[in-house]
């Protein structure tokens, strides 16, 4: 779980993470966290910093193996790091440090961030593929209600969305192990064969797709119910996304 905390200290977000995630996936928790020095603009609309006390009740109900907050000074390497994809790359250095002191590898890795409020029951671990990345579809892309369980799977994104100028959801991943070293260094592989997005192609989400296209890994998307918890001033907005946002 990586990135800017905002509604994590809400009691909904927490305690899903911890039915709906970790009781269905049981595994370990590795938290990268980052919290801006002043208000921050999320999509032109100026969001309270809380502060770090904020969510003690949260970090100590989910119980972390590793923790760590960065400064949002610290780009962690890259030169510009406003998609915060370097942070899954410290997140990945904590889990291989992890799995060097235990001596084991994990089979599966979940890349969520962590103000996602997760609705729906994750699938468990005898469903999940050892072969392909699962990613949450973009839900302005689907003309069905998604359906339960995970019995449907889609290849790529449905009409009215066009795959040939779309990225993919860069808010919720499920990969096998195997594919961690590739996917969780996003931020510092080169090159990125962004044009397979089309008009999107400077869209932060078109490096998910051109990672995987790059590496020719497979993906598929899956029916996860998985929303970002907004917080209130966001909802204020009259143009924020009703389809991957909750407040």
């Amino acid at each position: 779980m990586t990135g800017i905390p905002r509604t994590l200290y809400k009691e909904e977000v927490y305690v899903a993470y911890r039915r709906q995630a970790l009781n269905n996936l049981p595994g370990d928790l590795f938290l990268i966290l980052q919290l801006p020095d002043k208000a921050e603009k999320v999509h032109g609309v100026e969001i309270t910093v809380n502060h770090r006390d904020s969510y003690e009740s949260a970090i100590k109900y989910l119980s972390p193996k590793r923790l760590q907050w960065i400064p949002i000074s610290d780009n962690i390497g890259v030169k510009d790091d406003i998609t915060g994809y370097a942070k899954w790359k410290r997140c990945l250095d904590h889990i291989e440090q992890a799995e060097k002191e235990n001596g084991f590898q994990y089979d599966f890795i979940v890349r969520t961030r962590p103000d996602i409020f997760i609705a729906k029951d994750l699938p468990t671990e005898d469903l999940l593929p050892h072969d392909r990345v699962l990613i949450n579809p973009y839900y302005e892309c689907l003309l069905d209600d998604i359906p339960p369980g995970y019995t449907k799977k889609w290849s790529d994104h449905q009409s009215p969305c066009d795959n040939k100028n779309y990225g993919l959801s860069d808010f919720f991943t499920i990969l096998p192990r195997k594919f961690a070293n590739i996917f969780l260094n996003i931020s510092y592989i080169p090159d990125l064969p962004r044009h397979i997005c089309g008009s999107r192609s400077s869209h932060p989400e078109c490096g998910v797709r051109a990672i995987l296209f790059k590496y020719n890994i497979t993906f598929e998307l899956w029916p996860f119910v998985v929303k970002i918890m907004r917080p209130t001033q966001f909802c204020h907005n009259r143009v924020w996304n009703h389809f991957n946002s909750w407040c």
